[in-house]
């Protein structure tokens, strides 16, 4: 899987199959122009999907609006984004 480290949190993990469900790649760039896009820092986005200890990127509002995701995704994109627990690498 490329840029796995993209995925090392709940958030990172909900966040990039709502992505790829959207046909969209889910790289540095595109996640950080994407935040960039819908109101966030870019560089805290990707930060966040890394490492659940990084500085949130701000309020989800524009980028759930950006993707168009349903009420359900969103809850679920909050819900990974809030309760947050780190990842454990798997082997």
């Amino acid at each position: 899987m490329k840029y796995a480290e993209l995925r090392q949190t709940t958030f990172g993990e909900v966040l990039a199959e709502l992505l790829e469900k959207r046909g969209l790649e889910v790289t540095p760039f595109k996640v950080g122009k994407l935040g960039e896009q819908s109101g966030l820092d870019g560089w805290k986005l990707i930060n966040r999907m890394a490492d659940a200890g990084n500085e949130p990127p701000g309020y989800l509002d524009g980028l759930a609006a950006t993707l168009g995701l349903s009420a359900a995704e969103r809850m679920e994109l909050a819900l990974a984004y809030s309760m947050e627990q780190r990842r454990q690498p798997t082997a």
